[in-house]
């Protein structure tokens, strides 16, 4: 009995939090007795077939340029429901379709369930028409936000269940009419097998060109609203009372170029290093003295749960983070995190200064992420959670 995940990206040609999401999910599947396999959108940049840890990737031919948003956007959903069709005829064995968003994912997924009459589950991992920008005048980026986000109410209005991995998103499509007995909770989770508190890696810091000084590090995408900017402009106020103290920034984004334009600008121990592959990141958090995450608020930040500090919190590192709500519903300030009022270099400062000198608070909150994340975000213990879902859509 196969599912089938449509998703618009996936490993290995992509890391990022969504990727890493959606190989936990069907990892973890498989460990249950489904047979999970895995499309992925237009967008993808291969379209090689291949197994990804035992787990079939099926993929779409990439699409051609030069056409407008609008249709492009129709031609992918016509392209990626057809596979899906085509894919579903193939097999015969698919029982269940689960999109994953963006939401022309859930669109190409309603479209084949009607002519394949299979059930189908959309799982909403953020407020997409947040992240609408480019060229274009503002009015038709309005306009662009507006239609994602009917698509978006139309897609978790029809699908058999729905799925909003924090319980801020569930709020959001509750209020945009979604059925309140057909939308769960499935939280983002962590490896515990492969995060897990050890000694930094011999020589990882002079390999990286870091010295042996406290290190404050932000491991994640480099989008404007992580804030980063904000990290790198309070270091300054973190080197006047700690002097040794260095400031690595690891990611790619549209916001890198300016970003490291800051960095020298400002001057000082202030490193910008692009992604690591995903098996290097546990050496980059167990290098660490502490981890910062201090994104700003929007109604996608306020709503949407990042993955990146349960990492940190499995590995048992001492974290400050803004209070927005989406780090709140991870994080709780005093007990597994710092938190200080989203936008504010000096409390940012400030927070890093007070931990930066206390070991012992480090190793508390550091301590306490640790059993918080053994607790609630194991993927072992939270993947089973889709079985309830899948009944809920139908499946038998």
């Amino acid at each position: 009995m196969a599912v089938l995940h449509i998703v618009q990206y996936s490993l290995p040609q992509i890391m990022a939090g969504y990727t890493v999401r959606t190989q936990a999910i069907v990892r973890e599947q498989q460990g249950l007795g489904l047979d999970p396999v895995v499309l992925t959108s237009p967008r993808h940049p291969s379209e090689a077939e291949e197994e990804v840890e035992g787990i079939p990737h099926y993929r779409c031919r990439q699409e051609q340029p030069g056409r407008s948003r609008w249709l492009r956007d129709a031609a992918r959903v016509r392209n990626l429901a057809a596979r899906v069709e085509e894919l579903a005829a193939a097999r015969g064995d698919v029982r269940l379709l689960h999109a994953h968003s963006p939401v022309l994912c859930g669109l190409a997924a309603l479209r084949a369930s009607r002519r394949l009459g299979l059930p189908i589950v959309y799982e909403v991992r953020g407020l997409w028409e947040e992240g609408i920008r480019g060229p274009g005048s503002s009015l038709a980026r309005w306009a662009r936000r507006l239609g994602a986000r009917a698509m978006e109410t139309r897609v978790c209005r029809r699908a058999g269940a729905v799925v909003a991995i924090s319980e801020g998103l569930r709020q959001e499509f509750l209020r945009r009419g979604a059925p309140a007995a057909r939308v769960y909770v499935i939280t983002n989770g962590v490896d515990l097998r492969r995060f897990s508190p050890r000694a930094p890696s011999r020589g990882w810091r002079t390999g990286h060109g870091l010295t042996e000084g406290p290190l404050i590090l932000y491991l994640g995408a480099l989008r404007e609203y992580e804030g980063v900017r904000l990290l790198v402009e309070a270091f300054a106020e973190i080197g006047e009372h700690h002097p040794a103290a260095q400031l690595l920034v690891i990611g790619e984004g549209e916001a890198r170029a300016g970003i490291e334009a800051q960095a020298r600008a400002r001057g000082g121990p202030i490193h910008v290093l692009p992604a690591v592959p995903h098996e290097e990141t546990p050496d980059c958090y167990a290098a660490a003295d502490l981890l910062v995450y201090p994104r700003l608020s929007n109604r996608a930040t306020e709503r949407v749960t990042p993955l990146k500090p349960l990492e940190a919190m499995a590995m048992g590192k001492a974290i400050v983070a803004s209070d927005v709500g989406g780090l709140r519903e991870l994080l709780a300030d005093g007990e597994t995190a710092r938190l200080f009022p989203a936008g504010s270099v000096t409390a940012l400062a400030q927070a890093c200064c007070d931990l930066l000198g206390d070991e012992q608070a480090r190793a508390r909150l550091g301590g306490r992420a640790r059993e918080v994340a053994l607790a609630r975000y194991d993927w072992r213990a939270i993947v089973p959670g889709y079985l309830a879902v899948y009944r809920a859509a139908g499946l038998r």
